[in-house]
């Protein structure tokens, strides 16, 4: 991830009267970091202001826009997004299957932590879409997407997971993935949502396991053994 390096305008480091208060950029950013943390997307620009000790003219001044601030403040790239997708995929080479998806859910959960809220905020900011940097991501995601479907082929040819549609399977993890994420972004406060750690394990089990009985598991249900005297 790339590191802000927002240099102080020359007229917000003189002070005087009628003039708002100066601040350096570290400090302006932890300030952000600390209300985007406790507040989550629905935080305001006018909250970071006061949190900050500035007025919002001088947030406007550095940061375009609550997306640029927000990104700043997390230290986030949404360009190399794609990337450290990949890379989270191939971390996970070589664990056993389980571990591997849980590990990899785990670490798309972190990214969509920050990488959403971005995304939410793009959406109503039409320049977000100028200049082909969406039509990148989505080029981005795609690759993304072919290396988890290769991915599960890999697994099926090792015997690890049974034969089906590759892309499907790499669908559904996602798709539970950005739920979850999305669901813990917009959550009401005083809401209550599984915590992570148990949504992962169960999410993998599902996708290994079914939610369907094992035809052994089945048939004794059906038929119970009589106990022998």
């Amino acid at each position: 991830m790339r590191k802000p390096g927002i240099s102080l305008d020359s007229k917000e480091r003189r002070s005087g009267p009628g003039r708002p208060p100066s601040i350096d950029s570290a400090r302006l950013l932890a300030a952000a970091r600390e209300v985007f943390l406790e507040h989550g997307i629905r935080a305001t620009t006018l909250e970071v202001a006061k949190r900050a000790g500035v007025s919002e003219g001088v947030l406007f001044h550095r940061f375009k826009s609550k997306e640029g601030l927000f990104s700043a403040a997390m230290n986030f790239d949404a360009e190399e997004m794609p990337d450290s997708l990949v890379e989270a995929l191939r971390t996970i080479e070589g664990l056993e299957v389980r571990e591997g998806l849980v590990t990899l859910a785990t670490a798309l959960l972190e990214i969509g932590r920050v990488a959403l809220p971005i995304m939410m905020m793009s959406w109503s900011n039409p320049q977000s879409f100028a200049g082909g940097t969406d039509d990148k991501k989505r080029a981005g995601f795609r690759k993304f997407l072919r290396e988890l479907g290769a991915y599960f082929e890999r697994k099926m040819d090792a015997g690890e997971l049974r034969r089906m549609d590759a892309e499907v399977l790499a669908r559904a993890l996602l798709g539970a993935v950005h739920h979850y994420a999305t669901t813990r972004i917009l959550i009401e406060p005083g809401d209550s949502v599984i915590p992570e750690g148990m949504y992962v394990r169960g999410l993998v089990d599902l996708l290994l396991n079914g939610a369907v009985p094992s035809q052994r598991a089945s048939s004794e249900r059906r038929f119970p053994q009589r106990n022998s005297r």
